[in-house]
């Protein structure tokens, strides 16, 4: 049963307007809303007898936002749609203040929004806006300060804004692609693993017992198998825990020095996933330092905000390496052309840019190529690990059913 809605808004050149509209849910209207390309500023459900019989009740003024659920993070798509809101109303002609004052009450991350908040009372305060983010490094990376400031110092700040929505969008697509690749191979793994506790724990018993009451030897396998399948019923326990265990060492060793750069390196050159791991390595490395140069920000700067803003280590060390090369006047593809650890393509690629005076551009190229060969190297890679997996599953259930079955086979030597 639809609903009215009172809903305050502002419009793209900023005017304030108000009214009332039509809809079965809070989600629909706001929908409504932005696809009129409205900034919803207030939004609540009104009353039938408030109401008055429909839309063409007076128009009144909305009560604060109501609709906001929060969440406490700040997710990539909370930093997009921020980038994304302020460049269009910068654009549009908003001063800075007040389009941050209207990003901010649309934004449903807690976290983002209280920081918004003492952005504002920075900036009203004399800060620059560049200043105001930097206070926030938990939530606006080097990446970002960088390319605010110098959208302030040249007067393109919205351009930058803007540039810096690409980047996060770009990102958060190569990463997708990467994880939905392998989400189907481990939900696989976790059903296979789920099959084998049942199988072992609730099925193999019952033979189990029904073979005790032969009083036969039972072969090898079988054998095997109920043994294992004994020891699971009484040390089942013993056995998760283990698991935990071990799960939780790993994860603990990860967040050390030396266990983060071996992970990193064997996600470089694993089989199968490590080609995909290099791609994204080598379209991160590209995209970012490209998006910098771009904006003028000086080469040495610029690496050193890649090396900062890189999620592995191995490569935040090659990249350290270029930046020690650079410094001392060294071409910048030297150490890429000299390591395996991403594509060879790559360090020849921007050997060509350095000598044609377009690195900038070239940097574009390898960042669209990789980003496009991550997309194929996923799709080699989920075709590879599926039928693994379904073969390793099968094998393995295979061969329990097998053990249980081999005495029924023989059945004439086990009944005496």
């Amino acid at each position: 049963m639809a609903s009215y809605y009172t809903y305050t808004a502002r419009t793209k050149d900023g005017r304030r307007e108000s009214g009332v509209i039509e809809a079965s849910s809070s989600d629909e209207a706001l929908t409504i809303l932005q696809n009129k390309e409205l900034l919803v500023l207030g939004l609540q459900e009104r009353s039938d007898k408030a109401a008055g019989g429909g839309p063409a009740a007076a128009k009144t003024s909305a009560s604060p936002l109501t609709m906001k659920q929060f969440h406490k993070g700040v997710k990539a798509s909370d930093l997009i749609i921020f980038s994304r809101s302020l460049a269009a109303m910068t654009e549009a002609g908003l001063p800075l203040l007040r389009a941050m004052e209207t990003v901010q009450s649309q934004i449903r991350s807690k976290g983002l929004s209280d920081a918004l908040g003492e952005m504002l009372q920075d900036i009203r305060g004399g800060s620059t806006f560049r200043d105001a983010i930097a206070k926030h490094p938990k939530i606006f990376t080097p990446f970002w300060i960088s390319m605010v400031e110098t959208g302030e110092a040249s007067g393109q700040l919205t351009k930058s804004l803007e540039q810096i929505s690409i980047q996060l969008e770009k990102a958060g697509t190569v990463q997708r692609k990467v994880i939905s690749a392998l989400m189907y191979p481990a939900i696989l793994l976790l059903v296979a693993i789920g099959a084998i506790f049942i199988f072992t724990l609730r099925i193999i018993p019952t033979f189990g017992a029904m073979y005790k009451s032969f009083g036969a030897d039972l072969p090898m396998l079988t054998q095997m198998v109920l043994n294992f399948s004994e020891f699971m019923q009484h040390y089942i326990l013993l056995v998760v825990l283990v698991i935990a265990g071990v799960v939780f060492s790993f994860s603990n060793y990860v967040q050390t020095k030396s266990g983060r750069w071996q992970f990193d390196l064997f996600r470089l050159r694993a089989p199968i996933i490590g080609p995909v791991f290099q791609g994204v390595a080598a379209e991160q490395f590209a995209s970012n330092l490209g998006t910098l140069l771009k904006a003028g920000v000086p080469i040495l700067h610029a690496l050193e905000i890649v090396i900062t803003t890189s999620d592995n280590k191995v490569i935040a060390a090659l990249l350290e390496n270029m930046r020690a090369g650079v410094r001392e006047g060294k071409p910048l593809a030297d150490p890429l052309i000299q390591t395996d650890l991403l594509p060879a393509m790559v360090g020849q690629m921007l050997a060509v840019g350095e000598q044609t005076g377009k690195l900038p551009d070239m940097l574009e190229e390898i960042s669209k190529y990789y980003e496009e060969q991550v997309t194929t190297a996923v799709d080699r890679m989920t075709s590879l690990l599926e039928p693994l997996m379904l073969v390793g599953m099968g094998l393995v259930i295979g061969i329990l059913v097998l053990s249980m079955y081999l005495p029924i086979f023989n059945m004439t030597s086990i009944v005496k």
